[in-house]
This record gives structure tokens, sequence and C-alpha cells, in this order.
């Protein structure tokens, strides 16, 4: 399924309803009840608005929801952080404390060959990661830019996304990145994409939704209850 809409609060909303119809209702390996879809695609045709999302969970008080500088810290710091078991900053711009994945690889890349489809870059580390009792596994696993209609593109590819609490904090991280990317190119940021192999949403979270996103949210939708 894809999911298309000019800005990131309208692409999440559609989202969340998709889910929620769609959805296949599971219990996960925490034990918590769940809707999810596999192989959802979301694109944000305005990145600029990525903010939205966050700044829309910040506004509810139950959640104690990242600032933009924390999630931006987060994902364009390669300085290692204690409170977090990885940084995605690490694994892109000094992935095994040694490959810069953006100023080495796909900066340079992109100025010389702006057409090319080669301008990805992995999160995943085997080494560590694809452990059976591995915890906390990164969800977005790889990120690709491509030069389209003079504008910088970007798509991502996450393992697991919970579209209400997760799916925004990535949303505007990538956008950061993809703003990062953009200016020194000297190109404007094109579309964003995220492809969820599992996209999902927590039954306990559905009061939370409608605090958020307004009562309609879920009108005419089946909860599963």
């Amino acid at each position: 399924m894809e999911i298309r809409a000019a800005t990131t609060m309208d692409a999440w909303k559609q989202a969340i309803r998709y889910v929620l119809e769609k959805g296949k209702v599971f219990v996960d390996d925490d034990g918590r009840e769940c809707h999810e879809v596999r192989h959802l695609t979301v694109t944000v045709e305005k990145p600029s608005s990525a903010a939205d999302g966050v700044r829309a969970m910040r506004l509810c008080r139950k959640w104690k929801y990242p600032s933009e500088e924390e999630l931006t810290n987060i994902m364009l710091n390669k300085e290692a952080a204690s409170t977090y078991d990885y940084l995605y900053g690490q694994r892109i711009f000094a992935f095994n404390g040694v490959v810069n994945q953006i100023d080495d690889y796909v900066i340079p890349l992109l100025q010389k060959k702006p057409n090319t489809r080669k301008a990805i870059v992995s999160l995943l580390n085997p080494a560590r990661d694809m452990q059976p009792d591995a915890k906390n596994v990164l969800g977005v696993s790889l990120i690709s830019f491509r030069i389209v209609d003079k504008r910088l593109a970007a798509t991502a590819v996450i393992r697991t996304s919970g579209f209400f609490t997760g799916w925004p904090a990535n949303i505007f991280q990538l956008a950061r990145l993809q703003e990062h990317i953009a200016h020194v190119l000297n190109l404007p940021p094109g579309a964003l994409t995220t492809m969820s192999l599992h996209a999902h949403l927590h039954s306990e979270n559905f009061e939370d939704i409608e605090v958020v996103l307004g009562k309609d949210i879920l009108k005419g939708v089946d909860r599963g209850e």
C-alpha cells in the first residue's frame, strides 16, 4: 500500500487510519495487542513539514516526547550518548568508528554522478544487531538518496514502525538528514518516503491517538474491540 500526501500530518493521519482498517490484530513479543500491516509506503511531498508530528506529540503532556533538538542530535551527531543504546548518527557518520557514509560517500558520489542510484546509507551492523537476544535493534535500516527533477529525494527502509509513537520522530530525523545533504549539494529537498516492513499501532494507544490527532481520526474505524 502506498500513501502519498503533501504534508506530514496528512500522511500520518492517513497511515494511522489505514493500519487500523487493514491491520491484522495480534499480540507482540512484549505481550501488547497490535494492529499491523506489512509493506506500508508513505511519501511526504513537503518534508519541510516534518516537525509537525513531533510538535503534536509534545503538546500531549502524557508523552515525554523528545525535542526537535534531541531528535536532530540523535540523527546527525556521531558522538556517543549514554542515554541511548545507539545513535543513528554513529552508524551514519562514523560506522564502526571509521566510515563517514555521508561526507565520504553519498555527497561526493551525487556530486560526481547526479543520476546515480547507488547513493545509499546502511545502518544495520550484522555483527552487533543479528543476535537472537539483541534488544532495541534500530528501526531505520537503509536510506537511499536520489536527485529527481533537480531535487534531492530520499527513501528510508524501516524494519518496524510504530506509527503513532515512532513514525513522527523518524520522519523528522530523516528530513533533517535529507536537508543536510541537500544543502551541501545546493539542491532543494524533494519527496521523502518511508517504507515500513511492519507498520503497527498498539491498541492501548487509541485514546491517546484521539487526544493528539482529534476524535475524527478514528471515526468509523473498527478498532477490534
